[in-house]
């Protein structure tokens, strides 16, 4: 994962945010502070709450607000070929 997080060239397209940011999600099933995220993708917040907010709605990934806020995965990654519409 860390070449993944690393590719600079592509720093700032919707879909390589969207990728690293999954692929961040996907380490653990648990809550990942928008802090976190910065931290590790050195991308700024408010651009991966951007990205983020677009798969909210498809059941790919569960925002939440607040203090502690973050982001969590809803799809189990190990599931081929699943339909998020």
């Amino acid at each position: 994962m860390a070449n993944l997080l690393q590719i600079s060239y592509l720093y700032k397209t919707n879909f390589i945010v969207a990728i690293k940011s999954l692929a961040l999600l996907a380490t653990g099933n648990r809550l990942v502070t928008r802090n976190t995220m910065t931290e590790k993708l050195g991308i700024d917040s408010s651009y991966i709450r951007k990205v983020l907010a677009k798969l909210i709605p498809k059941n790919i990934v569960e925002g939440f607000g607040g203090l502690c806020g973050g982001y969590k995965l809803v799809v189990n990654p190990k599931e081929k070929g699943a339909s998020h519409e």
